[in-house]
């Protein structure tokens, strides 16, 4: 079975399991050092997930980029360990270099924070190789990104921000049934921005695109000043409602809980037949 074709089948839900190799993420920062990353993917594999999702760059709210050489240096251990598994991996970096260097070892799906890039240099490589990309919706970058975001009517705009893209991307000789749409909750958004697209994803599905979406642990789930290490029941619910409004595909730390909960919630909604 050709791996790839089968994630972006709409039959259920996709889930993507976050592996971050960066020091400072937002919620795993630091977590998953060289010695367990291959305990980690097993153990992601092992509870169900479709895809892995490799950073080695944080984009949580005022994150730092970092160097060329860095980010190849912290992939360096994952790049050795893909041949070892069945699975999709795909590579979370918005530098069309490092993304190549990754698809060259192994990789399969690009997953672009700056939705291909102004001019369009991610998308160059996601044509070359012939492979999914992920365009991301940012206002701003990461260091800015959540200072006072403002939109006329959040979801028209992000909808205006994809059919710009995904043009630029055809332009470049990216297939259709290669683009993957993420909103991205989070960056650039203000708890009612992220609440307003959950709640309206069917709009951005109306494009004619799969879409992804990852709620998990962020600080717009946050009651009662808790920490993204106490979300895990805030994480499913507005996953499980973003499932309900048509996400195709999933991004969780928590892949273990988010298997079950879209296999339960695919039942309700008719992706899969109830045995």
């Amino acid at each position: 079975m050709n791996l790839t074709r089968h994630i972006l089948e709409k039959s259920r839900t996709k889930v993507m399991g976050i592996l971050n190799l960066t020091p400072d993420s937002f919620y795993d920062g630091g977590k998953y050092s060289i010695d367990n990353v291959n305990q980690h993917i097993k153990d992601m594999i092992q509870c169900g997930a479709d895809i892995i999702d490799v950073g080695a760059e944080s984009s949580r709210p005022g994150a730092n980029p970092i160097s060329f050489d860095e980010e190849i240096s912290r992939l360096d251990p994952v790049f050795e360990l893909l041949s070892s598994y069945n699975i999709l991996f795909s590579i979370d970096t918005n530098k069309p270099e490092v993304a190549r260097i990754a698809i060259q070892k192994g990789f399969d799906i690009i997953n672009d924070i700056t939705g291909g890039g102004e001019s369009g240099g991610m998308f160059k490589v996601a044509a070359e190789f012939n492979v999914p990309i992920i365009i991301m919706h940012m206002l701003g970058n990461p260091l800015t990104m959540q200072n006072k975001p403002i939109y006329d009517d959040v979801i028209d705009d992000i909808k205006k921000y994809f059919c710009h893209q995904i043009k630029l991307a055809q332009l470049f000789g990216v297939k259709d049934k290669n683009i993957i749409l993420d909103p991205g909750i989070g960056f650039g958004k203000d708890m009612s921005d992220n609440i307003e697209i959950v709640n309206r994803l069917q709009e951005i599905k109306s494009l004619g695109y799969s879409v992804l979406i990852g709620t998990s642990r962020k600080s717009f789930l946050q009651l009662d000043d808790d920490k993204p290490i106490d979300r895990l029941p805030a994480s499913i619910s507005s996953m499980t409602l973003a499932i309900t409004n048509g996400a195709d595909i999933v991004r969780v730390h928590d892949v273990k809980e988010s298997c079950k909960s879209t296999r339960i919630t695919d039942r309700f909604t008719s992706k899969i037949e109830v045995n």
